[in-house]
């Protein structure tokens, strides 16, 4: 396998999952009491997405398709917000599973810590955006207080689905297919230049 189909792999399925965030995020909308925002399950998508495509390409999907569903649930103010908040949540989570990383073997069905605290870290920073953006928007400091729990109560949930399913995924982690494709190529092309060197 050549490095460019790596490369296409990576365009392809960071597409097809910017589609799934945005889908999942706009499947469940509960609009937030006193606020302008809205409560989903797509952070289960946005977690998700950092474990299965590596933390930059998780960032891509998360940021985008979270701000298209902004933009098609009529939320367009938002869609900027969301971009940033939603890229930082996948980023950061996906920089603590490279800390567990090698730790954890596929059949393993226990979560690392570091997983956990990527979750609440990234819910922070959910939690805190949104009210940011709200108090920005609306130009009102209090009534955006509302939605911090709100926020928080979504990214758990959202983070808890994730968890699951990565315990139940196990091994299939996009990166570490690439990087098994990565490795097999790299042993051919060192076996075809041993072939080429003119022998004694």
């Amino acid at each position: 396998m050549r490095k460019d189909d790596i490369h296409v792999k990576d365009l392809i399925f960071t597409g097809l999952w910017i589609a799934v965030v945005t889908v999942i995020t706009m499947s469940v909308v509960i609009p937030i009491p006193m606020t302008q925002g809205y409560v989903n399950l797509g952070d289960a998508a946005v977690f998700l997405g950092a474990f299965l495509l590596g933390r930059r390409n998780g960032a891509i999907a998360a940021g985008l398709g979270s701000a298209l569903a902004d933009i098609l649930l009529s939320y367009a103010s938002f869609a900027p917000f969301t971009l940033v908040i939603k890229a930082a949540m996948a980023f950061i989570f996906g920089s603590f599973l490279i800390l567990s990383a090698g730790k954890v073997k596929p059949e393993s069905k226990k979560v690392p810590f570091s997983r956990v605290l990527g979750i609440i870290l990234a819910t922070i920073v959910l939690a805190g955006g949104y009210y940011a953006a709200e108090w920005i928007l609306t130009g009102n400091s209090v009534a955006p207080i509302v939605s911090i729990p709100w926020n928080i109560l979504q990214g758990a949930i959202g983070g808890g689905i994730a968890l699951l399913l990565m315990t139940a995924m196990g091994g299939i982690r996009m990166p570490e297919r690439q990087k098994t494709s990565e490795t097999a190529m790299a042993k051919q092309e060192e076996e075809a230049a041993t072939d080429e060197e003119p022998r004694p």
